[in-house]
């Protein structure tokens, strides 16, 4: 009986620790910078809306990167009624396009990502419908 309460014992300690070592490749990983990133890199991060001054994280693949001169956001800001007259709304130079989890193509502003980090595992998981159940 002794024997069955130990080898019990052991694989659900290796149990343990692998649903750790997975639960920290997809969601944790090692700290990144979104204003670094390449096309086809995922990664996790919290995003800023400084309109209601919530937060929300983010599982998103990295679909295209532009670098904004000045003449360029200039631009945008005349041309955009997104809050036109708000004074406190600054657009960034490092503007993202990502495809999240969910499907939804979206466009981040680097500087306004914040615990940023580029997991081991999402990649792989990333796209397959094991993870749209997982995120």
């Amino acid at each position: 009986m002794n024997d069955v309460v130990v080898i019990g014992g052991i694989f659900a300690a290796v149990c343990a620790v692998s649903l750790v070592f997975l639960f920290n490749a997809v969601y944790g990983g090692s700290k990144a910078n979104l204003a670094n990133a390449a096309e086809g890199q995922v990664f996790n991060f919290t995003y800023e809306q400084p309109l209601h001054g919530t937060h929300e994280r983010f599982l998103a693949k990295v679909i295209g990167k532009q670098t904004l001169t000045a003449d360029q956001i200039r631009r945008l800001n005349s041309k955009s009624r997104y809050r036109a007259n708000d004074p406190e709304f600054i657009r960034t130079n490092h503007l993202v396009t990502c495809r999240t989890a969910d499907g939804k193509v979206r466009n981040f502003y680097a500087e306004r990502v914040t615990n940023c980090r580029k997991p081991l595992l999402a990649g792989a998981l990333f796209g397959s419908s094991v993870a749209a159940r997982l995120f």
